[in-house]
């Protein structure tokens, strides 16, 4: 997913990303209270794509991004609730039949019972449109996901923990043509957590995981038809890790790294074993250069068309040169390779893997305005080349925005 899918979606679900950024589970997201407990988010993007559609000649557009937002988060003794929501309506100025309006929800609870027995009940929804070098054809494709998750835990001493957590997750497409990606996924995680008081949080788990598609795939990821629509239905284990260090408010690394192994009920030859995970860091190299950077192995569904996984491995820079009080340059360099290792397509034809490449590079300028509002300027180049050239494409973009918080 690109940067705007992650702004779309970030503050609702927690997991979208950019196309080449980790995706870190940190054992314990930030809690720092609200000041003051209600906050409201505004803002207004504007965006020039010389290939709006991320397909091979695409046609040009402008598109016009709105953000409106509610936060509220408030302790109550040993209880922290958290609740946001927002909308997204979003206009293009020559394809005007892709308007669309997203929205989503999200609320947490944080529950302490004394002192041993703790837990989290976390709820998400959120509706966007999926991206279009995700389905990869110009098509307006609505994407709900849902996500429920329960987590317990019980203090065995003032450091370690026994913890366990169920979730669930689910999407839906608007598209007929993309119904063959909807899917549930369940998931049971058992294990440990080790919080010995300092920098450093750890929960080390053995997490099953079992998904269903409702509907049949019936074409592979270049947009042949199969032989035999194929069932996606797959079980999972992965022994992992997830951590999260902070040795300073300035310096942190959270990550995740795991072992993997993936069974489909159809064609076994698609079966997965190998490591898996992600790591972000930020490192402040002087008080005014902060450097960032991510890198990321998974096999998530990253193009609807193939409705299973795609061997991703990816690395991206990102640093922050702050040059005045108010004024921050920001590059970005990334690149990623997807190999389609999960598309019954290429096991059932015996044709070769489809292989992606991905290339992306960007600067943006942010000047602080004052009053929690911030405008910024950015370019884009993204670009992705491919064994099967249909899949290629090249783009350009040029961004002007403005963010506030009240």
């Amino acid at each position: 997913m690109n940067r705007t899918m992650l702004i779309r979606l970030g503050a609702a679900l927690a997991l979208a990303s950019l196309p080449f950024q980790a995706r870190p589970q940190p054992v314990a997201m930030p809690t720092m209270a609200l000041d003051p407990p209600l906050s409201i988010d505004a803002a207004l993007d504007l965006e020039y794509h010389s290939n709006i559609f991320r397909i091979a000649d695409g046609p040009a557009d402008t598109v016009a991004r709105a953000l409106l937002g509610l936060r509220f988060e408030r302790e109550f003794s040993l209880q922290r609730i958290s609740l946001n929501a927002f909308i997204t309506p979003v206009k293009y100025f020559e394809q005007s039949s892709y308007d669309y309006l997203g929205y989503g929800v999200a609320a947490t609870w944080d529950i302490e019972f004394g002192r041993p027995v703790f837990g989290q009940i976390a709820l998400r929804f959120a509706r966007d449109q999926t991206p279009f070098d995700v389905i990869g054809l110009a098509q307006n494709n609505l994407q709900d996901l849902r996500m429920a998750r329960g987590l317990a835990g019980w203090r065995i001493t003032q450091a370690w923990a026994v913890i366990g957590a169920i979730d669930t997750w689910a999407s839906d497409n608007s598209l007929d043509s993309q119904k063959q990606a909807d899917y549930t996924r369940n998931g049971l995680e058992a294990g440990v957590r080790y919080l010995p008081g300092g920098a450093l949080e750890l929960d080390m788990v053995w997490r099953r995981e079992t998904a269903n598609y409702p509907n049949r795939q019936v074409t592979d990821s270049v947009g042949n038809l199969l032989p035999a629509a194929v069932d996606n239905a797959y079980a999972q284990d992965t022994p992992l890790a997830r951590v999260s260090y902070r040795p300073s408010d300035a310096t942190r690394i959270t990550g995740l790294a795991g072992y993997t192994r993936r069974r489909y009920e159809n064609l076994p030859q698609r079966d997965f074993s190998g490591v898996t995970g992600g790591f972000d860091a930020e490192w402040p190299a002087t008080a005014a250069f902060l450097l960032r950077g991510s890198i990321l192995r998974s096999i998530e569904v990253v193009e609807l068309t193939s409705a299973n996984y795609i061997d991703v491995r990816s690395i991206n820079i990102r640093p922050v040169w702050q040059m005045s009080g108010r004024t921050a340059l920001e590059p970005l360099v990334g690149v990623a390779g997807r190999r389609y290792l999960g598309d019954p397509g290429f096991v059932v034809s015996g044709s070769p893997v489809r292989v992606d490449r991905l290339r992306e590079a960007g600067l943006r300028l942010r000047y602080d305005l004052g009053r929690r509002t911030v405008a910024h300027l950015e370019y884009r180049y993204l670009s992705r080349n491919s064994n099967y050239p249909v899949n290629d494409f090249k783009d350009h973009w040029v961004g002007i925005g403005v963010r506030a918080s009240f």
